[in-house]
């Protein structure tokens, strides 16, 4: 897995995608800035029923610190309540 992620993050182009064996998780080459050079990232992305990610760009992940507070984001229950009051706009 090192080798293959090594030759993208060397090779890949801008913004490339490449699947990983857990659907919805990708691996996500991120482009330099004039601040930083180029680097790989977790993108979390949904499938949706045609088998596609469901979003144009899903979550970016760039490191553990990132990854635990997302987690934590995600637990808390006022997200579902806020989700919920979003469907319940999209219906009406």
């Amino acid at each position: 897995m090192e080798a293959s992620l090594r030759d993208m993050l060397k090779h890949g182009r801008k913004f490339e995608r490449m699947g990983t064996d857990v659907p919805g998780i990708y691996i996500r080459k991120i482009p330099p800035s004039v601040i930083e050079e180029a680097y790989l990232a977790v993108e979390i992305n949904p499938i949706g029923k045609d088998g596609l990610p469901t979003n144009k760009i899903g979550i970016i992940i760039r490191n553990t610190e990132q990854l635990s507070a997302i987690r934590a984001i995600l637990s808390e229950s006022k997200v579902d309540e806020i989700v919920q009051a979003i469907e319940g706009l999209d219906q009406s």
